[in-house]
């Protein structure tokens, strides 16, 4: 299970940060919570589109006298719960962190999966110096990166914030993407983890080949070894699919 992977076992905001795959990492783990009967609500710090959270109960509301009553009544049915601040054309718009840390504190029995930046559905990305924006409470941080970029060219068409990600990595627009590349992104202060609280997780989603499997190894071995990332999680499939394939622990 893909909750077992992560080492998540207790109630707790979780953030996601990254590219190429958080809204699949929070499908999965929400449709996963979700069979175990689990308080699951699915929020975000930035925007989403609304077709990524059809299917749950869906709270619009930002206001303070409503929100929480409204949310805790939804998390006792024991399927999602999606809670946003209101909706604008093909997006619904996320909440302040602060209200995540006081939904939080008033539902400690509840998973609480946060969308904390976002990646126009590009496969890697280096965070913006506003972003990503993690609740205080936050208890692990999930940082996700896309194999499919490896052996591809840098380029805005697979990289969001493609010049920071040049300057990180110290490539050119254009070089070719390698292994070690998605290794510093995950390391580098300025990385995907910038502003990262609680326990952190690289998750590398897209290992459906040999080469990319092969790379996640080689990724999960080097940060493994820089101490701050505790574990690797190598993922196959998307939507409310994504499975576990390989796990690697410091």
């Amino acid at each position: 299970m893909l909750w077992d992977a992560l080492g998540i076992s207790r109630p707790g905001v979780i953030a996601c940060v990254g590219a190429g795959g958080k809204t699949s990492l929070i499908q999965s783990l929400a449709a996963s919570a979700g069979r175990q009967g689990w308080p699951v609500l699915i929020t975000a710090t930035t925007k989403m589109f609304s077709c990524q959270v059809d299917g749950y109960e869906l709270i619009l509301t930002a206001d303070p006298a409503f929100r929480v009553s409204q949310v805790a009544a939804a998390l006792q049915s024991g399927r999602p719960v999606a809670w946003f601040a209101r909706q604008e054309g093909e997006k619904v718009i996320g909440v302040p962190p602060g209200l995540v840390d006081s939904m939080a504190a008033q539902n400690p029995a509840a998973y609480i999966l946060v969308e904390a930046d976002g990646a126009r559905h590009s496969l890697i990305k280096a965070p913006a110096a506003q972003e990503p924006v993690v609740p205080d409470c936050t208890a692990t941080t999930v940082g996700v990166l896309n194999l499919g970029a490896v052996g591809q060219p840098l380029s805005p068409a697979n990289t969001h914030r493609v010049e920071l990600v040049s300057e990180i990595i110290n490539k050119r627009i254009g070089e070719t993407v390698e292994w070690c590349d998605i290794a510093c992104l995950a390391a580098h202060r300025q990385g995907i983890f910038q502003y990262a609280r609680g326990t952190r997780i690289l998750l590398l989603s897209g290992a459906e080949t040999l080469a990319a499997r092969m790379a996640a190894g080689r990724i999960s071995a080097t940060v493994l070894a820089q101490g701050e990332i505790s574990r690797v999680v190598v993922t196959e499939g998307y939507g409310c699919a994504m499975q576990p394939s390989e796990v690697y622990k410091r």
